[in-house]
């Protein structure tokens, strides 16, 4: 009996891995990080990281939680870098 159960976890995780993987998905905050490591540190650089910080501080003022506040920070960093990608194109 516990052998389909264990196959039944098998498949599921084999779905949600690959359904995972062709849609991109990613937490905001990973995705930030991964950002700025690989870029080289120019005015777009600085610019996202100080809409990150204004957001973050903004956001933890009115009392949300770290983890939370991180998250809208990185989302609203990660649009201004691409707008200013798009800018500089």
């Amino acid at each position: 009996m516990k052998y389909p159960v264990f196959f039944f976890a098998f498949v599921l995780v084999v779905v949600v891995g690959f359904a995972m993987m062709f849609t991109n998905y990613s937490n905001p905050v990973t995705r930030l990080n991964d950002l700025m490591a690989d870029q080289p540190i120019d005015d777009c650089y600085d610019n996202t990281m100080e809409t990150w910080f204004i957001e973050f501080n903004n956001t933890q003022d009115e009392g949300i939680t770290m983890e939370e506040a991180d998250q809208r920070a990185a989302e609203k960093a990660i649009n201004q870098f691409d707008e200013c990608k798009s800018d500089d194109n």
